[in-house]
């Protein structure tokens, strides 16, 4: 899925978060919890059965009490990796949901390289989870065989998968959403949601180029200007009639879709990025998904 040199190229990069949260399991950020790591957090009154290396004498000297010394403790970032696994996805060449497998692979293993927690879950008709969290480089091919076996099948019902997740995923984190958000049923309730528990979102649109401008596609799949378009996730047909004026005013709408969501995402504090399948892999995770600060370069 991933050649062994750019994974190589990935090493040196973290996901990031704007917020802190707790975690599940030991790993290398600071924690919300106070725990007994190297760095001083705060100090909290002694109570009956707590561990007497942790008393700061010092402040008992001064005050006649005992206090506990409290210190950041080091846990994993937990990272989900939610792919939209609906019908549409399978359009374009490459795949939409080719290049979303790829993507959700590489932050998968800059995540597990950096002792964060990884969990995988689909979203059609219904969300399904296709991997519970993990962590460990040692654990990346488990992550891709999860990722590869992931087929398009089912209608688009993003908001009713969002809507499940945190009843699925009880330690909040970072939720990476893969998509090309066509939901006749839109998808702001679901961020909006999501959000409201905790989650920090990012939304990777994905966009194949035969959407964006269909003209050089329609020519060379057939001539003429009569066609029976068939919905690929109803199988609803409708014969339309294709001109100049017709692909313009597509073209008008598919532009007006792209700009709202990443409108909506800018003012609910969500991370937007726009992928073309047609953008190779590497240069998009590490120059485009750098530069909008979802994964970060150690110094």
């Amino acid at each position: 899925m991933l050649t062994p040199q750019f994974l190589k190229q990935l090493d040196p990069f973290y996901i990031r978060s704007k917020h802190s949260f707790r975690g599940k399991l030991r790993g290398e950020r600071r924690s919300l919890n106070r725990g007994t790591g190297m760095e001083f957090a705060d100090h909290r009154v002694y109570e009956p059965g707590d561990d007497l290396r942790y008393v700061d004498w010092n402040i008992y000297a001064r005050l006649g009490r005992l206090f506990i010394k409290l210190h950041h403790t080091d846990e994993d970032l937990p990272l989900v990796l939610l792919l939209d696994s609906s019908r549409s996805m399978e359009f374009g060449t490459p795949t939409k949901l080719t290049c979303a497998k790829q993507v959700a692979a590489a932050l998968g293993y800059i995540a597990l390289a950096h002792a964060d927690s990884v969990a995988v879950y689909t979203c059609a008709e219904r969300l399904s989870l296709r991997l519970p969290p993990i962590s460990g480089k040692s654990q990346f091919s488990r992550l891709t065989r999860a990722i590869t076996a992931i087929a398009a099948d089912g209608h688009t019902r993003l908001t009713a998968c969002l809507k499940q997740l945190p009843m699925y995923q009880r330690h909040r984190g970072v939720v990476v959403i893969l998509s090309d958000f066509l939901d006749p049923n839109s998808y702001t309730t679901g961020f909006k949601l999501l959000s409201g528990h905790g989650f920090s979102l990012t939304a990777i649109h994905m966009v194949s180029p035969e959407e964006i401008d269909p003209q050089t596609y329609l020519e060379n799949a057939a001539t003429g200007n009569d066609w029976l378009m068939e919905d690929a996730e109803t199988g609803e047909t409708k014969a339309i009639t294709i001109n100049t004026e017709i692909l313009t005013q597509y073209q008008t709408q598919q532009q007006a879709f792209c700009d709202n969501l990443q409108h909506f995402c800018t003012d609910q504090g969500i991370g937007y990025v726009q992928l073309k399948t047609d953008t190779p892999i590497e240069t998009f995770v590490l120059e485009e998904l750098h530069r909008t600060g979802l994964i970060q370069r150690n110094r």
